[in-house]
């Protein structure tokens, strides 16, 4: 049976938030909120609010002018930022496993 090693929280333009690796796949996987937790188990309400952070970020995004895409300022973006390395280290506490945090501001890793 596939077992969880790896999670990636790393928001991308009209992708999923959350990637996945298991012992059965070498390349990460595009994964939903709802299949994190009934794959995985993932607590809904983590899953939910990284789910909800991804949104925000989703909201900006320009299709029209993709390199325009972005929040409003600088204190919006590191507030964004900062929650969503939050959420990510609550994500490795509840799975034990390896969660990568990226997003253009930086990376961050938590758990094993």
């Amino acid at each position: 049976m596939s077992r969880l090693v790896l999670v990636r929280v790393a928001p991308e333009w009209v992708c999923f938030p959350f990637w996945v690796r298991t012992t059965d796949e070498a390349l990460a996987d595009n994964c939903s909120a709802e299949r994190l937790v009934a794959e995985f188990g993932a607590p809904a309400e983590l899953a939910a609010a990284i789910d909800e952070w991804d949104d925000e970020f989703q909201a900006v995004y320009d299709r029209d002018d993709p390199a325009s895409s972005g929040f409003p300022d600088e204190a919006t973006t590191v507030e964004w930022h900062e929650r969503g390395e939050r959420l990510a280290e609550r994500l490795a506490a509840a799975l034990s496993v390896r969660v990568e945090f990226h997003t253009a501001r930086g990376d961050r890793v938590f758990g094993h």
